[in-house]
């Protein structure tokens, strides 16, 4: 009978430590909308559409978030950039994920492949829903040098392959 038993229970227990390198139940391309507000005051500063987002699933089973081509307000002096948080972690419950900083060191933004410390990234939040199809993210970005001091918020939908 014993057996039996561990011939029963090994395809299960095979199927749930499967470690499938193609399984990113995390990663997915958005296309958002931004929308810009001075923390400060609230007053809006920009609003922009067709923003996109990606996250992507790390060797380390960490996530990325990519912002591509994002302006943070309508200065002709303002580039576009891609913005990159890199390590980040995720949790699922109640149909809803929510991806959230690693670490006490908080969220240090990627500029040009830079790390960027003098940016600093506070109350991040990255929610998923609708069966991953729908992606809210918010945070408030500060910088001294640039009197930088804004929160952003980008609300998208999954890209269609």
């Amino acid at each position: 009978m014993k057996k039996f038993l561990i011939l029963l229970l090994t395809p299960l227990l095979l199927a749930a430590c499967n470690d499938d390198e193609e399984f990113t139940p995390d990663a997915g391309a958005y296309v958002c909308s931004l929308r810009v507000t001075d923390a400060s005051t609230g007053q809006p500063t920009l609003e922009d559409t067709g923003i996109e987002c990606l996250l992507t699933e790390q060797p380390d089973k960490s996530i990325s978030l990519t912002m591509k081509d994002v302006k943070f307000s309508t200065s002709p002096h303002e580039p576009s950039k891609t913005i990159v948080f890199p390590r980040l972690a995720s949790r699922s419950e109640a149909g809803e994920t929510t991806i959230y900083g690693i670490g006490n060191d908080g969220i240090v933004p990627e500029i040009g492949d830079l790390p960027r410390p003098d940016f600093v990234i506070e109350e991040f939040e990255c929610t998923l829903t609708d069966d991953s199809n729908r992606l809210r993210i918010a945070f408030i970005c500060k910088n001294t040098d640039y009197r930088l001091n804004h929160k952003a918020e980008f609300e998208g939908t999954r890209k269609l392959k």
